[in-house]
């Protein structure tokens, strides 16, 4: 197997969208102040910055474990379960905040963690893909 596979492509760009994302500015109060993301990594901000660099990492050292798909797979889902964690603490934060309006506070960076798991699911089913055409060519031996 070589490296030019698309899933390769799908876990590259799914590494980027979290890197990005990590470095943003996620949730900002109605005084235009930044209160999770950015360079505030007080309370949740830590943990938040830490799963998502997590997931980027993950992300691209999946590309290169090409000869092991059934961990890829595991790392994909992981990365998946990761992001949703990631997500749900950002709501925990919105919600706990008494002077955030929720649906103004939240940035537009919000959607790059729905893309990443978008491009984790079309990873996952193009190393599924390669599971069964190498299951087909062992049999065909």
């Amino acid at each position: 197997m070589v490296i030019q596979r698309k899933q390769s492509l799908f876990l590259l760009i799914s590494a980027i969208l979290m890197g990005v994302f990590a470095f943003m500015p996620l949730l900002i109060n109605s005084k235009a102040e930044v209160i999770l993301g950015g360079m505030t990594y007080e309370g949740m901000g830590g943990v938040v910055f830490i799963i998502n660099c997590l997931v980027a990492l993950l992300s691209f050292i999946a590309i290169f474990k090409f000869k092991s798909l059934r961990f890829q797979k595991i790392l994909c889902v992981v990365n998946i379960l990761l992001i949703i964690a990631s997500l749900a603490t950002i709501c925990l934060v919105a919600f706990m905040q008494k002077d955030c309006d929720i649906i103004g506070s939240l940035t537009y960076f919000n959607v790059l963690p729905i893309v990443a798991i978008i491009f984790l699911l079309l990873a996952h089913k193009g190393i599924s893909h390669d599971q069964k055409l190498l299951r087909g060519s062992s049999r065909i031996r």
